[in-house]
């Protein structure tokens, strides 16, 4: 177990390797264009870099390889991204040896070289992201009228209108997993090794070698263990037929990391974000936490709106297409009535609110009050002072206020303090000395 966990630990480093011989080959290859004035200097360099390329790659390689002893990957994937990255080594050293000064090497197996090398790159690289991050990962932002083309058919089910409190992690998530691989060789009627996986019961008991699963312990859940074995070992399971992908065996181990509950649903637990990236994929289930822009549902407004908004001084955006909530800019030095009614009648609909360098009175800015879903207002270089904002603390979703340049005073602390959802107050060149904005960081952490 410790030399598995030392060869992990090393094989981890394969990642951050990878990067060294793109960026030497690269540069490489580049060396041998025509731009480059041929002399002394330039040929140590030239012959240097081919060397760190080749050394980088072949280091890169082995960390790789150390890291796929760790089980997790399907060895029908892995070959090819291996044998694809030692063909890279043995390139990159011959492309160093034939610019060595003591050879004479026609620039046509040069080319020849270099071509071969971009090549093995590319395939390298796509075959490792396919590895880590999915079949999918390169295919997965693709415009909607191509994805249907390059998708893989792998998504097991769609999640993407169930909610999260109906989703039983073990149900929905694990056993179809033992199901589609497991349930043929362990079941009622055939428990190959006194191992019944047909239930909850035969699951926590396990087998003859032991208990199958165990809650916050993956080194004694023997299943988790069988199935992260190398694919030449005797007892990796399953023993025939597709094994656990990469991203089944990550599900895996954070069911089993999180106490292996049988009753847990989503809404229960808040998962690493790359489990929630992969529960996205495969599931369409989005878990992460929203933005409250992202909650807020509203009726689509019309254009004569935007042209109101317009007439009224006011440069608009929406935040996106499917989201009708405004970020508005006001483009005038002094709010007029005609602006002011037009703040409230979209009132609702504001969420971002920028009147810097504008002059308003205590009366008019009442109207932020009436902004139930404002999570960012810039008053920067407005006349804006303390007294000015008592009316902010009925909004219980900004995050962000800019008041820099502004008469605010330390009296806006208090004011401060009864906005809970505040992230980011920016409070440079006010009458606030340095030193009570540092007296109150412990309690306003988001101050700057």
């Amino acid at each position: 177990m410790i030399s598995l966990d030392l060869t992990t630990f090393f094989g981890r480093f394969h990642p951050l390797l990878v990067h060294l011989p793109i960026g030497f080959i690269l540069l490489a290859v580049l060396y041998d264009l025509k731009w480059f004035q041929k002399n002394k200097i330039y040929y140590n360099v030239y012959s240097i870099t081919w060397f760190l390329a080749f050394i980088s790659a072949a280091m890169s390689a082995f960390m790789g390889w150390l890291l796929a002893q760790n089980g997790y990957y399907i060895e029908a994937d892995l070959k090819p991204h291996q044998v694809s990255g030692i063909l890279l080594v043995l390139f990159s050293g011959l492309g160093w040896f034939i610019r060595l000064q003591n050879f004479s090497i026609p620039s046509i197996i040069k080319k020849i070289n270099n071509f071969i090398i971009l090549g093995l790159l590319i395939l390298v690289g796509h075959l490792g992201g396919s590895l880590t991050h999915g079949p999918d990962y390169l295919y997965e932002h693709v415009p909607e009228p191509l994805k249907l083309k390059f998708k893989s058919q792998e998504t097991i089910v769609d999640f993407k209108n169930v909610s999260l409190d109906s989703i039983s992690v073990f149900k929905d998530i694990v056993e179809p997993m033992f199901s589609a691989k497991c349930i043929a060789c362990h079941n009622n009627d055939l428990n190959s090794g006194g191992l019944n996986m047909a239930s909850i019961e035969g699951l926590t008991k396990g087998g003859q070698s032991g208990a199958g699963i165990i809650g916050a312990n993956l080194e004694k859940s023997l299943i988790f263990e069988r199935i992260t074995r190398s694919q030449n070992d005797t007892k990796f399971m399953p023993p025939s037929g597709v094994p656990f992908t990469y991203q089944e065996i990550q599900l895996m181990e954070w069911w089993i990391e999180e106490g292996a509950s049988y009753s847990q649903t989503l809404a229960e637990i808040s998962p690493k974000s790359s489990v929630q990236k992969l529960l996205l994929s495969y599931y369409g289930m989005d878990i992460r936490e929203k933005p409250w822009v992202e909650k807020v549902s509203l009726s689509p407004l019309a254009e004569t709106d935007y042209e109101t908004l317009e007439n009224a001084n006011f440069a608009w955006r929406n935040l996106s297409k499917d989201n009708p909530l405004l970020d508005l800019k006001y483009d005038g030095k002094k709010l007029t009535k005609k602006s002011l009614a037009t703040l409230m009648m979209y009132a609702p609909y504001i969420t971002w609110l920028n009147l810097s360098s504008c002059d308003f009175s205590s009366r008019e800015l009442n109207v932020l009050s009436k902004m139930e879903n404002l999570t960012r207002l810039n008053l920067q270089k407005s006349n804006v002072k303390t007294i000015d904002l008592k009316g902010l603390v009925s909004l219980t979703h900004l995050e962000i206020l800019n008041l820099h340049s502004t008469q605010v005073n330390k009296e806006i602390f208090q004011i401060l303090k009864e906005i809970p959802s505040l992230k980011r107050v920016f409070l440079w060149n006010t009458k606030i000395p340095l030193k009570a904005v540092e007296e109150n960081k412990t309690t306003l952490p988001f101050l700057e």
